[in-house]
């Protein structure tokens, strides 16, 4: 198996230092390199491609939504799970919009932040306990314009959904399910599109926040 690379962005060299001593005793985890600022942060992942970028929210250059909307643009093979010290609902449901796949606090555990990094890098979504509570409370986002709300998910797609929100993989969901993995991933598109939704994040948001599944925490 291939291993997981990580570009890691922090404007505190303490935290970048402590991050790349973690993972670097991680077997199949490796770091490509660092970042202090926005714009290190972008042109690290077109430079290195990286499975994750572990992303701080508020550093120097733009704000980390927009770094995150622009890696999301540019690298689209990049899963970025935010480690902040805040989860303010502004920056929550803002990095969450923008693509997202991960939020978790700087006070969580050090194996529970390896964890989450192999989550996301597997196609999972993680959320920290008190930001999950804050999604299930938090306003429902708007349908794009290829979503319709009248549309209602077949049993078979609720169980994918469900399964969305477990945080597993369409590998996963096809085991658990006993269908293809082809077949999952056309459930999944039919969940995105009926609920209105551009990814497997926000299509578990919507799902939690409309009362059609429950996110544990």
């Amino acid at each position: 198996m291939d291993k997981i690379s990580v570009l890691i962005a922090d404007d505190h060299e303490l935290v970048r230092y402590a991050m790349r001593t973690l993972l670097e005793a991680e077997p199949g985890i490796v770091v490509l390199g660092e970042a202090g600022d926005s714009d290190g942060a972008i042109s690290g992942c077109v430079e290195t491609h990286p499975d994750v970028l572990l992303l701080d929210l508020r550093m120097p250059g733009i704000g980390g939504i927009e770094v995150c909307r622009e890696v999301q643009t540019r690298c689209p093979d990049t899963a970025v799970l935010v480690l902040t010290s805040f989860d303010e609902d502004e920056e929550v449901f803002g990095v969450l919009s923008a693509g997202a796949a991960g939020y978790i606090l700087k006070d969580t555990r050090p194996e529970r932040i390896v964890q989450a990094i192999r989550a996301v890098a597997e196609g999972q979504s993680v959320f920290d306990a008190s930001v999950a509570n804050r999604i299930i409370s938090g306003p429902t986002p708007s349908p794009n314009a290829h979503g319709s709300e009248s549309e209602s998910l077949s049993e078979r797609e609720m169980e994918v959904l469900q399964l969305m929100a477990k945080g597993l993989s369409n590998r996963e969901i096809g085991r658990a399910l006993w269908i293809g993995e082809t077949t999952v991933k056309t459930h999944v598109s039919h969940v995105l599109r009926k609920l209105g939704v551009a990814d497997r994040t926000q299509a578990v948001l919507a799902g939690v926040r409309s009362g059609l599944i429950r996110l544990d925490t």
